[in-house]
């Protein structure tokens, strides 16, 4: 019996000194919690864009969104403000996977958290939005619909649905490690982070569709690099299945740009959208940039924006 209990007890310290997998860091690059299988993630950041000419006309636009207004109205009441939120992540799988990371200051606080419960509590009938899990680096929210919500900080959300919950707590548990989605990693490589928006997507027979333009048809992939600092500057790369292909697409992608170029005359907007945009193909894609200054930007929304008024956020 001694014995037995020795050894009970040697088994039970043995146990107390294996170390469990150590809490990460935030990364510094909110990317790196996209789990693996992802198809498209796009990043905004807000903070950035919030100081821009553009982004000081289209953040207030947002509320003229009927989906968006509600979620903003939200907000508003528990003081959380659209432009004071410093940045926005947002990845998809090709099926239900759905993640949201969000950095707006005083987001994760307590106080907020209460005041977010309450008005969506008054919204959906008295019934509880979440209900708190147990977690061992954050606290954890097990949301009404299925999905998760990790509070990471007090400025920090992370949000998953469908197939990206387990992957998601996995990687803010520590259990697995902080990557990018290896599912995009040609197209993160050929992608500039650095500006106010930036995409990069895996396209398939919907997303095709929906894109508006002829090249889109046969794209396989997309990237897209925004910066709004001194204008409008759009870089983009395009990949195709085949050579012959990925010439058509530049074709095409030229096609756009002339049609852009004769519609802004249309409407009376002085440009130098021929001279500036460029298209052509580097390291097997085609890469196409496009620039339209400040005053370039206000003859657009003078002569077309107030055409188009109402219209959701345009």
């Amino acid at each position: 019996m001694f014995a037995l209990d020795t050894l009970l007890l040697t088994s039970a310290l043995a146990l107390t000194q294996v170390e469990s997998a150590p809490c990460p860091a935030f990364p510094a690059d909110p990317a790196e919690l996209i789990p693996t299988g992802a198809s498209a993630v796009l990043g905004v950041d807000v903070d950035a864009l919030a100081q821009t000419s553009t982004g000081k006309a289209l953040l207030p636009a947002l509320r003229a969104d009927l989906q968006l207004a509600e979620l903003l109205e939200i907000l508003d009441d528990c003081e959380i403000s659209l432009e004071r939120t410093y940045a926005l992540t947002l990845a998809r799988d090709p099926g239900d996977g759905r993640l949201a990371i969000v950095q707006a200051r005083g987001l994760g606080t307590d106080a907020t958290l209460r005041c977010l419960a309450r008005q969506l509590r008054a919204r959906n009938e008295g019934l509880d939005p979440w209900r708190a899990e147990p977690g061992t680096c954050s606290t954890r929210l097990a949301v009404a619909d299925g999905s998760r919500a990790w509070i990471i900080n007090d400025y920090t959300i992370v949000w998953a649905r469908g197939a990206f919950v387990a992957p998601t707590g996995a990687r803010l548990e520590g259990l697995e490690p902080l990557a990018l989605p290896a599912t995009l990693a040609d197209e993160f490589d050929r992608l500039d982070r650095s500006g106010h928006l930036w995409l990069a997507a895996l396209l398939d027979d919907a997303d095709r569709r929906a894109l508006p333009g002829a090249w889109a048809s046969n794209t396989q992939s997309l990237t897209a690099a925004v910066d709004l600092s001194e204008g409008l500057r759009a870089v983009v790369s395009l990949s195709a299945p085949d050579v012959a292909t990925t010439a058509t697409i530049r074709e095409l992608v030229l096609a756009t740009f002339a049609e852009l170029a004769d519609r802004l005359d249309s409407y009376g907007v002085e440009h130098q959208l021929r001279e500036r945009a460029r298209v052509g193909i580097v390291a097997g894609v085609v890469a196409a940039e496009i620039f339209i200054d400040e005053r370039e930007l206000r003859s657009i929304r003078a002569k077309i924006g107030q055409r188009i008024q109402g219209r959701g956020l345009l």
